[in-house]
């Protein structure tokens, strides 16, 4: 039989539950649970750097913080997902720059605006990319300079690989090959892991990826990273020259992750979310997993990431012009 003080204490429970789950939700930017949208599969750096964030603010910006890969057309369909989604602060696209700076000016017919369809939110990180050889390319070549001299006297073995057409990575290894002087085959991936497999594997001569990607066979021997492509030289791999410092002058090419929410997503969540992430990535989980991946913990509010996608779109408008690469859809 239930005792009379039994019954009351969970009658107490009973009444309490619903007051203490709104003052949870109370304490949260939104009520609903969020989703982080990304179109590429589990397992990638973005993948494991969103899944990160979202256990890091749940509980503070939303009670449940969800990742959702939606993977295929190079990351479009997750893009046209969030261009529809409602402006609620509960869906937030996270991707890399070059779907915002670079597709717009490849895809002949792009299904969303860059400027009209999103509101930024924050950049995640920013990275450079490595250039790659492997046993396909003989061991004493250890530069730039060297290994386009063996792809000239090689031509048909003179190949490079990248994470997919159309990717920051893509035209980087295109702008290396033009620097160089050299003709370069292209061979997409879908994505930079099996890229740079085949690069450890000889199948292909050289890939372009991004820096996190190389690093652990660059350390084993099994590769050798010939260049960096940003302005500074990568801490991760401090004997590794730059291109710049290699000869190529004005040569600087750095992706960023970001956040971008549905058009019209009001100020108050967006810049909610936004000091959510900038908290977030300034913890010490964050910073060590971000030094294990070669990413630097860069975070920009709404106004600089803007205006980072604007002077992005228009530098790269230029370079991938004077390549003639399109595609269809």
């Amino acid at each position: 039989m239930i005792q009379r003080r039994d019954f009351l204490a969970a009658l107490a429970c009973s009444m309490a539950a619903p007051a203490i789950l709104a003052q949870t939700q109370a304490q949260t930017t939104i009520s609903k649970p969020a989703r982080f949208i990304l179109g590429f599969p589990p397992g990638g750096s973005l993948d494991s750097i969103a899944r990160l964030l979202s256990e890091r603010i749940k509980g503070s910006y939303a009670p449940v913080v969800l990742v959702e890969n939606r993977s295929g057309a190079g990351g479009r369909i997750a893009m046209d997902y969030v261009k529809a989604a409602e402006p609620d602060g509960s869906v937030v696209v996270m991707a890399p720059a070059s779907v915002m700076v670079i597709y717009p000016h490849v895809y002949k017919r792009l299904s969303y605006d860059a400027f009209k369809d999103f509101t930024p939110v924050s950049t995640l990180c920013t990275f450079q990319f490595g250039f790659s050889v492997g046993p396909a390319v003989p061991a004493e070549v250890r530069t730039i300079t060297q290994f386009a001299q063996w792809c000239k006297a090689n031509p048909a073995q003179a190949s490079f690989g990248s994470p997919g057409e159309g990717t920051m990575a893509h035209f980087a290894g295109i702008m290396v090959a033009k620097a160089a002087g050299i003709e370069l085959t292209h061979v997409p991936y879908k994505g930079g892991a099996p890229a740079i497999q085949d690069v450890v594997g000889g199948q292909i001569a050289a890939s372009v990826n991004v820096l996190s990607e190389p690093l652990p066979f660059a350390k084993e021997g099994r590769i050798r990273v010939l260049a960096t492509t940003g302005a500074a030289r990568s801490s991760y791999l401090p004997e590794v020259p730059t291109m710049r410092e290699a000869g190529f002058r004005d040569f600087d090419i750095q992706e960023y992750f970001a956040a971008w929410a549905p058009p019209k997503t009001p100020p108050r969540l967006v810049n909610a979310l936004a000091e959510q992430i900038r908290a977030a990535v300034a913890t010490k989980e964050l910073q060590e997993a971000y030094a294990s991946r070669a990413f630097q913990p860069v975070v920009s509010g709404p106004t600089e990431l803007s205006a980072m996608v604007r002077a992005d779109f228009e530098r790269w408008a230029p370079v991938v012009k004077s390549t003639g690469f399109s595609l269809e859809s």
